[in-house]
């Protein structure tokens, strides 16, 4: 069962992302060109993600845009 958009969602396959390619949030950051200081404050909020920056975040970590808005089982 999926849950709700959240989040806690992206951060959630992000941390997955994280654990099964032993690669970290800077080298997120880095395919994203943007500090890593924004990437974490877009993360966590209060700031949001554009359209654009969650489309490329979806094809670093290897969903589908709709994919990362939904929390992993």
């Amino acid at each position: 069962m999926t849950q709700p958009i959240t989040a806690t969602a992206i951060q959630e396959r992000v941390a997955l992302y994280v654990t099964r390619t032993k690669k970290d949030r800077q080298y997120i950051a880095e395919q994203m060109d943007m500090p890593i200081s924004t990437f974490y404050t877009k993360l966590n909020g209060p700031s949001e993600f554009s359209f654009s920056e969650g489309k490329r975040l979806a094809e670093i970590i290897g969903c589908t845009v709709d994919e990362m808005f939904i929390r992993p089982s």
